[in-house]
């Protein structure tokens, strides 16, 4: 294959991993981001050729330009690509056409994609089915969370924040859960986002199958709309039943049941019902494609986790333990600190940075129930990404005083750069540390790691 394909934007999330995809299927590739990142670096040692910036020149030789959402219509490359009449993709074009042909498992949710979608695809390429993998998270397995597999099954992450998920029509889809989250693209409205859930479980394959997470209230509402899907979940009248057995630093046991008999039991080196909930999720998957509850076992307890998923920072000589995880939703962050207070007998130290104005707006009244397992919360400005601009009298210190107002020990820091500093001041021998955040706040986790080394 000698045409080029050129990626805007190629350093993000969803278009890193897709940019690998076509490496490894022998395209030119090139890109460009506003920045040079850990994904733009691995990319370009694979053989990309990546800019910096934004300009019409840098899609010259290219005849396919793929852009995503986060990409504004005035952007000169996308304007460039319309002027000279080049093939031009939305990012959910390609995953669809590498989802649609294949054996397609789509996983979507408000939260729980990464780490599901990174679990099925670790146990399939482990098992020897070589999987085509697509996840919104840097795996280390896979480096930008991606790779071509020669095998029949294409695992990947289903977007709801913009709809591209109705692109996809795989043979098993699954929902974690569905919360009010990216309402700005649904005109403010809950049910708007309920519908397309139920547009994207519609869009299954004939004899294929849905597969759903019960426990949360929303997908147990519209389960019965879909007479062949199997649910899972801590719920008893699940179709797949989990019972957590314990929880220690570093290791879940659980046992599985399926239909009311006795599956499996399984091992995880992540904490918490959230990480038992995905694996649940997983093992169901991997169940449907044939492998044995024996295989899946072994290949999950061997899972190390995606990058900023309850990640293990570093443990310092003083028994302190600093974990960053990419929860942004209170949800997220709720189940992250309660799997920190279950593993762990530590004072637990949450520090967040809100992302986006508008899901602070929307979910403002959560995000100030979120940290009950935190006994010190330390908060930073919101971070929003462009093109988001300020919503007046949206702030983080408003979500700090909610919190402080419901007994919390809170302190708020508006300057990311001043958070490490600020924690060494504060933290004490035997504490746990969890960063959190969409955003860039990985950094301070790294920073209190070398200032406390």
């Amino acid at each position: 294959m000698n045409q080029r394909i050129h990626f805007i934007g190629i350093g993000g999330t969803g278009m890193g991993p897709l940019a690998k995809i076509f490496l490894e299927m022998g395209w030119q590739v090139s890109g460009s981001d506003l920045k040079m990142s850990e994904t733009t670096e691995y990319l370009e040692r694979l053989g990309a050729r990546i800019s910096l910036g934004h300009k019409a020149e840098h899609i010259d030789g290219a005849a396919h330009v793929v852009f995503s959402s986060a990409i504004p219509k005035d952007n000169p490359e996308y304007a460039a690509a319309l002027e000279r009449n080049l093939h031009l993709y939305h990012r959910s074009e390609l995953v669809a056409k590498l989802l649609n042909d294949g054996r397609g498992v789509a996983v979507g949710g408000a939260h729980g994609k990464s780490t599901t979608t990174s679990m099925i695809a670790w146990v399939l390429e482990r098992a020897g089915l070589d999987p085509t993998v697509l996840i919104g998270a840097h795996f280390e397995p896979f480096g930008p969370g991606a790779k071509h597999g020669r095998g029949e099954v294409v695992v990947a992450e289903a977007d709801e924040s913009d709809r591209s998920f109705l692109r996809y029509h795989p043979e098993i889809a699954v929902v974690t859960c569905i919360e009010p989250d990216h309402l700005e693209n649904y005109n403010g409205n809950f049910s708007e986002l309920v519908d397309t859930y139920r547009q994207f479980l519609a869009n299954v394959k004939p004899g294929g199958v849905q597969v759903l997470g019960i426990d949360d209230q929303k997908v147990r509402e519209i389960a019965p709309e879909f007479p062949q899907a199997v649910t899972y979940g801590f719920s008893e009248d699940a179709h797949w039943h989990a019972r957590i057995l314990s929880i220690r630093p570093n290791k879940t046991h659980f046992a599985l049941y399926n239909n009311g008999s006795e599956y499996g039991d399984f091992t995880l080196k992540v904490p918490g019902r959230l990480y038992v909930s995905n694996a649940c999720a997983a093992i169901v998957v991997c169940d449907r494609l044939g492998l044995t509850s024996e295989a899946i076992g072994r290949h999950l307890a061997e899972f190390s986790g995606a990058q900023r998923r309850f990640q293990v920072i570093c443990e310092t000589d003083q028994g302190i333990t600093i974990v960053d995880d990419y929860a942004h939703h209170p949800t997220e962050i709720a189940a992250t600190l309660k799997a920190a207070r279950e593993g762990w007998n530590k004072r637990v130290i949450a520090v967040f940075q809100p992302h986006r104005y508008s899901r602070t707006k929307f979910l403002l009244d959560g995000f100030s129930r979120a940290f009950s397992d935190a006994d010190v919360v330390v908060l930073t400005d919101i971070f929003a990404p462009p093109p988001e601009q300020p919503i007046p009298g949206v702030s983080a210190e408003l979500i700090a005083a909610k919190i402080r107002d419901l007994g919390k020990e809170v302190y708020f820091i508006p300057e990311q750069a001043d958070i490490a500093g600020f924690l060494a001041g504060i933290v004490q021998g035997g504490d746990l540390v969890i960063t959190m955040g969409a955003g860039p706040i990985w950094k301070s986790a790294r920073d209190l790691c070398r200032l406390l080394a």
